[in-house]
């Protein structure tokens, strides 16, 4: 009797299929994977991205009431979110950037479109202190645009100015802060 070789190969061809079947689909599922999170990633890229331009909108917001307005008594009024820093007060603190609830209750809501045009949960808001005048308040002792190095007579008052960004999900912001020196002659 003779035996031929290909009975003892039956099934071999299944098993191999299978392996290259269970290895695609392998490759498959991790090309899936990898797809989900960097589209992950680039979403939380764009986000970060609104938050940002949102805060620097804020923040131009803020600058933008401050050169405008016409006495430093505008800046003390706390439910907007302008404060003025008492110069005989060295303990004084900031208010908490990080509460919630003070950029509800106690700040400016820039006058902007991002909201619609970008698609932002909230518009920026800002915060404005007045430090006081340059020579007045050790917190308004700083070098601005070379102020530093004034003429006599020259007053400048100085600000500082917080803003706060929210994305498209309002679930993270961003802040930024600036000073700014005016120039009152």
């Amino acid at each position: 009797m003779k035996f031929h070789s290909h009975h003892k190969q039956q099934g071999v061809a299944l098993v191999v299929s299978l392996i290259i079947l269970v290895s695609l689909t392998m490759l498959g599922l991790t090309s899936i994977q990898r797809t989900t999170v960097d589209l992950a990633m680039a979403g939380n890229q764009r986000e970060t991205g609104l938050m940002f331009q949102a805060a620097e909108v804020g923040l131009i917001s803020a600058e933008t009431s401050v050169d405008v307005s016409s006495s430093k008594a505008d800046f003390d009024d706390a439910s907007k979110g302008l404060y003025t820093v008492p110069a005989a007060d060295p303990g004084y603190f900031s208010p908490d950037y990080f509460d919630d609830s003070l950029w509800s209750s106690s700040s400016t809501e820039a006058d902007t479109d991002m909201k619609t045009d970008f698609g932002v949960k909230d518009e920026p808001r800002f915060m404005v202190e007045y430090l006081g005048d340059r020579d007045q308040n050790a917190l308004a002792k700083v070098n601005i645009d070379s102020y530093g190095s004034l003429q006599p007579g020259d007053i400048v008052s100085i600000y500082r100015s917080t803003a706060r960004g929210v994305g498209m999900t309002g679930n993270s912001f961003r802040y930024v802060q600036s000073y700014f020196g005016k120039k009152i002659n």
